[in-house]
């Protein structure tokens, strides 16, 4: 288990006191002013693959057991498409990008602090970034990504953090605004919603069955759900520490007639049915591996498997359907598998497990290997 350090506010988060966390607000700062101008010009890109990944042993759990997970990459941006980089140490790429030692590193327009991920049926990967104000779409056919920004909304974007494709469309909150965009598949902007009903919302996630969206008032400390109209349809739970309240919810998912909620600052998910009732707590607040301090994504696979980043620690942790944990990868650092602050999962139709790297400025991708 990784001993915690102590840390401090960078950006209302929280990062490890020490010269990392000075050092990447530096690179955060520098990063942002380069890229001020970023727009949606089309930029090279090469999605990962599980080829590359798997060659390079990176599996879990580690040999001799039966491998669940194989790492594929990282996404990053603009580095993807150049192999110098790509094939670069991911410590020699941290290193380089930290103290701008790497010019071409630097020119490139790459990920600063993704949020959370989600895809479409076409096979596109979407990332929320606040760092940069932006949306991140990497498509993978065309091997290319743009970047949806305030020059090319025609308005800001100052906090972008959960994303949802959902009726041909994208739908981003932003946590500063107080707002839900509806955003076509091109990046122009349809409507928005939640204006004097939302406080600060954070995860969305949408039931295509009942048409509603699920979104978590992080401030409010209650689970707001909408119809496809916008419209404030019902509201679950309140501020608390007892079942079915919440301590500053974050992100959240709704799968197989479930919906499951990270209560952040309460150290739990909790798991609800479709009427919105409780049915119980997946972990606990503690120092163990398994154990919550400050959880933040969720998602779950088609075997039904829930994962959860824990920030504090630098985990992604699996559980089984009973809340009981399978496996941990992670641990901190820039290595494949080590993470610095995740945020955001997302596990997409092929079982491939997005997790949002936030201060690693990346996305890590692992595929599920499956149980058998």
């Amino acid at each position: 288990m990784v001993n915690p350090a102590r840390r401090i506010s960078i950006d209302g988060l929280s990062a490890r006191g020490s010269w990392f966390a000075t050092a990447k607000v530096a690179f955060m700062v520098a990063a942002l002013s380069s890229c001020s101008t970023v727009s949606s010009i089309q930029h090279p890109f090469k999605m990962p693959s599980i080829e590359n990944g798997s060659q390079q042993g990176e599996v879990w759990p580690a040999p001799p057991a039966v491998p669940r997970y194989a790492f594929i990459g990282h996404i990053y941006g603009e580095s993807n498409a150049r192999d110098e980089v790509q094939n670069r140490g991911s410590l020699a790429r941290f290193w380089a990008a930290v103290v701008g030692l790497d010019a071409k590193k630097k020119s490139m327009l790459d990920v600063v602090r993704p949020q959370q991920v989600t895809t479409d049926n076409k096979g596109k990967v979407y990332v929320t970034d606040p760092g940069l104000q932006s949306i991140f779409v990497f498509d993978e056919s065309l091997q290319e990504f743009v970047v949806w920004n305030e020059r090319s909304l025609n308005f800001s974007l100052p906090s972008p953090i959960g994303i949802v494709h959902a009726e041909d469309s994208i739908w981003v909150t932003d946590s500063e605004l107080a707002l839900v965009y509806r955003l076509s598949l091109s990046g122009e902007v349809i409507n928005s919603f939640g204006r004097d009903v939302l406080k600060r919302p954070t995860g969305i996630s949408f039931d295509p069955q009942g048409g509603r969206f699920f979104i978590s008032d992080t401030d409010a400390g209650d689970i707001k759900l909408f119809n496809t109209r916008g419209e404030l349809i019902d509201t679950w739970g309140s501020a608390g520490s007892a079942d079915g309240q919440f301590n500053h919810p974050t992100y959240l998912v709704y799968r197989r007639d479930r919906l499951y909620v990270v209560d952040s600052l309460n150290a739990r998910i909790q798991i609800f049915d479709q009427q919105g009732q409780f049915i119980r707590v997946v972990g606990q607040r503690g120092l163990y591996v398994g154990n919550f301090s400050r959880p933040k994504g969720i998602a779950l696979d088609s075997d039904g498997n829930v994962y959860v980043s824990e920030s504090y620690y630098d985990y992604l942790l699996i559980y089984n359907q009973q809340g009981e944990l399978l496996l941990s990868i992670g641990g901190s650092g820039p290595a494949a598998g080590q993470f610095s602050q995740p945020t955001g999962v997302w596990v997409d139709d092929r079982d491939r497990v997005f997790v949002s790297d936030m201060l690693n400025g990346r996305i890590s991708m692992f595929q599920y290997l499956g149980s058998n």
